[in-house]
């Protein structure tokens, strides 16, 4: 039976996803994010969880305001063993529980909401810094690493699995063979220079044709850049080839065009206006016809709210 999501994804359908998840719990309040695993443990926990929930509901709600399909995504981008043992949390059994209550949380969301279709990404970050792509894993090592988490969200109930922000094509070639061996529809996200390559050199119809030669994704997507670096990257027309245009379909931009080592370095958000980068995404859709529509770093419900407006009209719909 074919999965509700990869239905939707085939059949054209316009959906939108979550926004900015770590950078608000940062700037808009006075949670400590723990260190290492940072959101991956404010799910269960009882001052962090009830943050982490409303700003998820704000997501779908904003959905819901606009008629669209939302996919939210789990916050387990660090709840790998890597950071698991860096927190001094433990290990494998850590990593388990801290997906499970995460899917749990999401799973919660949904069924509190009289708003359909709700998807749950279960999403997989890489083994290191996102980037940093010295730090990464070659493919077998990778697949070794990611599947206890892929089989823990998998067999927790998400409809997909997602890979956001890996820096090098091995490691998400890895990554994508532990999603793959779920059964479950699976995304491979990159991060991308305005030159249209991943972080570790490889041109983006290349990291395409490596992941897919071997454990193809149902898409491929870019993560964690400001539109403008995006559109810059893909009017390049040695980068938007056939095989760009017909595998890359989601788009989740940050607000702001600083790069990412700036970004770190910030103690407040920063980023366009919703207006702006609404306009912004709305541009990526209408040059390249990317339809899975979403923000990262710096990204509010402000923000998702205005994108899904743009979306919506395209149905003329005046919600």
């Amino acid at each position: 039976m074919v999965p509700d999501f990869q239905k939707a994804v085939e059949a054209g359908a316009m959906i939108l996803t979550d926004g900015g998840i770590e950078t608000r719990i940062m700037f808009e309040t006075d949670i400590v994010l723990p260190e290492h695993v940072q959101v991956a443990a404010l799910a269960d926990d009882p001052d962090g969880g009830p943050v982490l929930r409303r700003i998820y509901e704000h997501y779908v709600a904003a959905a819901r305001s606009f008629g669209l399909p939302v996919i939210i995504g789990t916050p387990t981008f660090r709840a790998s063993l890597n950071f698991v043992r860096r927190a001094g949390l433990g290990g494998v059994e850590t990593v388990r529980r801290l997906n499970r209550e995460a899917v749990a949380m999401h799973r919660e969301i949904r069924a509190n909401s009289d708003h359909r279709p709700v998807f749950i990404a279960g999403v997989i970050g890489p083994s290191g810094d996102a980037y940093l792509p010295e730090e990464s894993l070659g493919a077998g090592e990778a697949r070794e690493y990611h599947s206890p988490q892929a089989q823990t969200l998998a067999g927790a109930g998400v409809d997909l699995l997602y890979a956001p922000t890996f820096p090098a094509v091995e490691e998400a070639l890895g990554a994508a063979m532990a999603m793959g061996a779920t059964g479950l529809p699976f995304v491979v996200s990159f991060v991308l220079g305005a030159e249209g390559r991943v972080l570790d050199g490889t041109p983006l119809h290349a990291a395409i044709e490596r992941i897919d030669a071997e454990a193809p994704p149902l898409l491929y997507s870019i993560s964690c850049v400001h539109p403008s670096v995006a559109a810059r990257a893909l009017r390049d027309e040695g980068v938007f080839s056939d095989l760009v245009s017909r595998r890359l379909v989601e788009f989740k931009a940050n607000a702001s065009a600083l790069s990412t080592t700036e970004l770190v370095r910030l103690d407040h958000p920063e980023g366009d206006d919703p207006e702006r980068f609404a306009a912004g995404m709305w541009e990526i859709h209408e040059d390249f016809g990317l339809r899975i529509l979403g923000g990262c770093c710096g990204t509010d419900d402000r923000h998702i709210r205005a994108l899904a407006a743009r979306m919506a009209s395209q149905r003329g719909d005046s919600s």
